[in-house]
């Protein structure tokens, strides 16, 4: 609960018992009684609740009184005359009281400006926390707009992207091939280097002359073959 509310409540109790108290005070103060039995015409008792003073032969005026929704009289309060000594006791307790009245009254006023204020500031809360409750949901429904166009532009692009993964899927075997195609050119630059290097322990020429005895020998050889074939022919 906010602190507004908590200052209304606590100026609502107190104003009740305030009540509560002049209720139960006043009679006792200024030597009144709460109860009286009157004759009603005909002669039958008609019970009402009133303030009456304690010796009603004394001088005492009505000061205020209260009816029910039929008009009956429920509650009469009376006061001594103006014209009573100033000196008498209940009169000088009326006047301590109706002093205790004027400054509780006076604090009443002061509690009421302050409730008055006290409630202009929830009203004036209540309607930022509308204003505020107005903005979240305007910004709650542009979050979801703004998600919804995201979600859309996504699906729109994975649509799109779609037709790739096959295409992805061939790269992926063409990668295979090339990395066997590079294994099979390691291997066979390691061959070559090889071979170079068993070519290069020769020079050219001489394997070249080599070649050229190799000739020589081999027709001298195939023109001795024939010549022995002849004879014997």
């Amino acid at each position: 609960m906010s602190v507004p509310l908590l200052k209304i409540g606590v100026v609502l109790s107190t104003m009740a018992m305030i009540t509560n108290w002049m209720s139960q005070t006043l009679p006792s103060l200024v030597g009144l009684n709460t109860t009286k039995l009157s004759a009603a015409s005909g002669g039958t008792l008609d019970r009402s609740t009133g303030v009456l003073p304690t010796n009603p032969e004394e001088s005492w005026q009505v000061y205020s009184s209260a009816q029910d929704s039929e008009g009956r009289c429920i509650c009469t309060v009376v006061a001594p005359q103006q014209t009573m000594c100033s000196r008498d006791a209940r009169t000088k307790q009326l006047r301590q009281l109706l002093e205790k009245v004027q400054n509780m009254s006076q604090s009443i006023e002061v509690l009421d400006r302050r409730t008055q204020r006290d409630l202009q500031y929830v009203e004036k809360m209540e309607n930022q926390m509308k204003g505020l409750e107005s903005k979240f949901k305007q910004v709650e429904e542009s979050h979801k707009q703004h998600l919804a166009r995201q979600f859309k532009a996504i699906k729109a692009k994975m649509d799109e992207l779609r037709p790739l993964i096959p295409v992805l899927e061939e790269y992926k075997a063409d990668a295979k091939l090339v990395l066997q195609f590079k294994e099979e050119v390691q291997n066979l630059t390691s061959v070559l280097n090889e071979l170079q290097e068993e070519i290069g322990a020769y020079d050219y020429d001489e394997l070249q002359s080599r070649v050229s005895n190799l000739e020589e020998r081999l027709r001298a050889c195939m023109q001795k073959l024939e010549a022995g074939m002849e004879p014997g022919e």
